[in-house]
């Protein structure tokens, strides 16, 4: 099958991330049903639905009980690549549509703080997307691996993923293509300041291909505003900001989506106000950084994610030097009590 020959390709160019056959490594591990017999257009629209219903939920709660429950979903519905097709065009959408349902199991683990569970949810994606031949669903799931392996520091990978992920850029449409390019530059980003000139070029590619979206997007792309790429910018330019570079221009990318964002608490807002008053602490104002804080703590009655956690402990780090200020005094004490495992020595 085609997604051997891309997934050896990818294996060595990946060196941290081994990848084998996902799809046969994911349906080992699965919970087996009865065999599931002939497989039709009805059973691709169910599988469909459960990754809408999922996705709607990620949005409305994030969770380990929604990650555990989408896994096992995930789990039970691979069953159905066993089945018989009367038409090779129901298998690929079979295919498609398992992409889809692990790319947002894969999104909720990695936002459940399930590290692990997303990484294989993640490479089941890119085996089903490939196997379909759904670039745009290959494109979203290899820049997911991406995003994880810069929330661990893995520089190496996450340049790989980001990169294979604008692999044929030209099969994407051009919204999804945007989203890309800001993977991209987050993944220069964290590669150092010697690649700023890289991850400027990426999110001015990322803005002029969001402002040529035509909306003939895939459904599962509805959700990204322009809020959504301030946010991504703002991060991408966040690593270099924190690392010797200018601040000022993460800070007003963050800045506008934290204004672009509805006023109701949610995950996208609270994620960019928290790296908002990480390069806030780290290079010129403690005060105002310990206000956005607060804000982004407020927000967590609602909103649970653990990368949201993970922005924050960044804040608690950067204001262990200004600890003598009084308002950075009080938000660290906050962050201790309100942060699962966080240990500032």
């Amino acid at each position: 099958m085609k997604r051997k020959l891309f997934l050896c390709t990818l294996a060595g160019s990946a060196a941290g991330l081994v990848f084998g056959d996902p799809v046969s490594d994911f349906l080992a591990s699965a919970v087996r049903e009865p065999h599931p017999g002939r497989v039709g257009l009805a059973e691709v629209g169910q599988v469909r639905a459960l990754a809408q219903m999922f996705a709607r939920q990620d949005h409305g709660f994030v969770g380990g009980l929604s990650a555990e429950a989408v896994v096992t979903q995930l789990s039970v519905s691979a069953n159905l690549l066993d089945g018989r097709f009367s038409y090779e065009a129901v298998r690929l959408q079979l295919f498609s549509a398992m992409a889809e349902l692990a790319d947002v199991a894969a999104g909720m683990c990695f936002d459940a703080g399930a590290h692990g569970q997303a990484q294989q949810c993640f490479q089941f994606a890119v085996g089903c997307a490939t196997e379909a031949g759904d670039w745009a669903m290959r494109a979203k799931a290899l820049s997911g691996l991406a995003n994880l392996a810069v929330h661990g520091g893995q520089r190496d990978d996450a340049l790989s993923m980001a990169e294979m992920a604008l692999v044929r850029a030209d099969r994407l449409p051009p919204v999804t293509r945007a989203v890309m390019y800001t993977r991209h530059a987050r993944a220069l980003g964290l590669n150092g300041v010697h690649r700023e000139p890289d991850c400027l070029a990426a999110t001015d590619q990322a803005e002029q291909h969001f402002a040529a979206g035509t909306g003939d997007e895939p459904s599962w792309m509805a959700y990204y505003t322009c809020a959504h790429l301030e946010r991504d910018i703002g991060r991408a330019l966040l690593h270099l900001a924190v690392n010797g570079g200018d601040p000022t221009k993460a800070q007003a990318r963050l800045q506008a989506a934290v204004t672009s964002f509805p006023a109701k608490p949610s995950r996208g807002k609270t994620l960019a106000i928290a790296n908002l008053a990480h390069v806030t602490m780290s290079r010129d104002d403690p005060a105002h950084a310990a206000a956005l804080g607060h804000t982004a703590l407020d927000a967590m009655a609602t909103v649970r994610s653990d990368r949201v956690f993970a922005a924050l402990r960044q804040v608690r780090v950067a204001g262990q030097r200004h600890s003598r200020i009084a308002a950075v005094a009080e938000l660290n004490q906050r962050l201790d009590g309100a942060l699962p495992g966080t240990v500032i020595s």
